[in-house]
């Protein structure tokens, strides 16, 4: 790693700028790469003892650049409506009378037009090709063994309806990187498909998605910044409120102590509103819990190595060495963590089904996680206007070893004094100056 100690990044009293970020999931951790790259003095906050303990800790690990769509647009209204009736086996509410979930919605149902959805989604693309160019250079960078696997994914389809439907909206749009597939061509392209053929009826392939272990690229980031002596971590650390002084924060509070900085970036998730209720605002950012399921495979041969989405039953598989893994469902339950049995007896049937003879099916490990969702899709990435020195990165949603890196690298850019490569793909508030 080359450090930039250019003048730009000092502050009035001629040190170099201290840059506080709280939250220590993938996206705080990538956020700590691309400020340490620019010789930032860069210390790294967490309540856990490490990275990658919450929502990026078991996701499904596919960056899934043919999945960047912004859920809310014309077609999330038949299912809200199933999901309200209990018909939808993936949206799953039980907060009805969260207060949170209706000021989300409200904002939700508004982007729920055609133009709206066009242009969250071109948000979510930007970020998620630009991400891609760079994680391969953090590779290089950090000389690590490349890990992810950038062979392409797919999106398979048990429902004739819907493959037909899905796939006139790709030829409407150019179909840029995607090829359609029927049955034969998906298992000739994919052979570890082979034992669910029966249910499938076709799917598109694109050629620009990758998989790989989230948590694992993130705890080697980490031990690479340690190694370089370029941020600083605090693990086990509560944050409990910033100090402020003349419309600007002076330090991070903690259980440990007062962290002072010259400017601090919130990639917290789920928890974000928390942090800036005492400053007058709190981001429409709402927990949709998730689930994964995670088996040992005992016949390579018979699971994919391609990763894929199943857009009939709504769930997310992928491989990784020895492991498979299956995520799924999305619940509105407010910021309850607890496992459902139902949830994953589901995840169960799936994989018994389509991989009971590839996998050990009686040592399955289970997790939840909180996907910090957006009504309109993109993350919050920008400068808070109630502090001068307040930024934010969060809310990526099921998208953010997606995005992660690229939204970590934009606002370092910015942050830096560079011209940023991507404007206009934050989400936008009345609380937020916006990239």
């Amino acid at each position: 790693m080359v450090l930039n100690t250019k003048s730009n990044l000092s502050g009035g009293t001629g040190h170099k700028r201290s840059i506080v970020i709280v939250g220590a999931g993938v996206a705080g951790v990538m956020t700590a790469y691309a400020f340490a790259k620019r010789g930032f003095e860069v210390s790294l906050i967490d309540a856990l003892s490490g990275p990658a303990q919450m929502c990026s800790h078991a996701n499904a690990g596919i960056l899934a650049v043919g999945h960047a769509k912004a859920w809310a647009g014309p077609g999330a209204l038949n299912s809200i409506v199933k999901a309200t009736l209990g018909l939808d086996r993936s949206i799953i509410v039980r907060q009805y009378l969260d207060p949170s979930l209706w000021r989300w919605g409200a904002e939700f149902l508004r982007n729920c037009t055609l133009q709206a959805h066009a242009a969250n989604t071109a948000k979510l693309q930007k970020l998620s090709r630009y991400n891609c160019e760079l994680i391969s250079a953090a590779e290089c960078d950090m000389g690590v063994p490349s890990d992810i696997r950038r062979e392409g994914g797919l999106y398979l389809f048990q429902d004739e309806e819907q493959f037909r439907r899905y796939t006139a909206s790709i030829l409407d749009h150019g179909g840029e990187a995607s090829e359609i597939l029927d049955r034969d061509q998906l298992i000739s392209r994919e052979p570890g498909l082979k034992a669910m053929s029966h249910l499938l009826v076709g799917g598109i392939f694109s050629a620009a998605d990758a998989v790989g272990d989230c948590k694992l690229f993130c705890e080697r980031m980490t031990s690479y910044l340690r190694r370089q002596g370029s941020v600083r971590f605090y693990f086990n650390t509560d944050v409990l409120g910033l100090n402020t002084s003349a419309n600007s924060v002076v330090s991070v509070r903690t259980n440990q102590g007062n962290i002072p900085c010259t400017t601090v970036i919130l990639a917290t998730g789920v928890e974000t509103g928390r942090v800036t209720s005492a400053l007058g605002f709190i981001p429409n950012i709402y927990p949709v819990k998730g689930y994964s399921g995670t088996w040992k495979i005992i016949e390579q041969e018979m699971v994919p190595k391609l990763p894929y989405v199943d857009e009939t039953e709504l769930l997310a598989v992928a491989s990784y060495g020895s492991r498979l893994r299956v995520t799924a469902v999305a619940e509105f339950a407010g910021y309850d963590r607890t496992i459902s049995v139902k949830q994953t007896a589901r995840l169960s049937r799936y994989v018994t089904r389509a991989f009971g003879k590839a996998v050990d099916l009686d040592n399955a490990a289970f997790w939840s996680g909180l996907r910090p969702t957006t009504p309109s899709g993109p993350p919050f990435l920008g400068k808070a206007l109630a502090c001068d020195n307040l930024w934010l990165n969060a809310g990526h949603g099921q998208l953010g070893w997606t995005m992660a890196l690229a939204c970590g690298e934009l606002l370092s850019q910015k942050i830096a004094g560079e011209i940023p490569k991507l404007a206009g793909v934050s989400s936008t508030a009345p609380w937020i100056e916006p990239i």
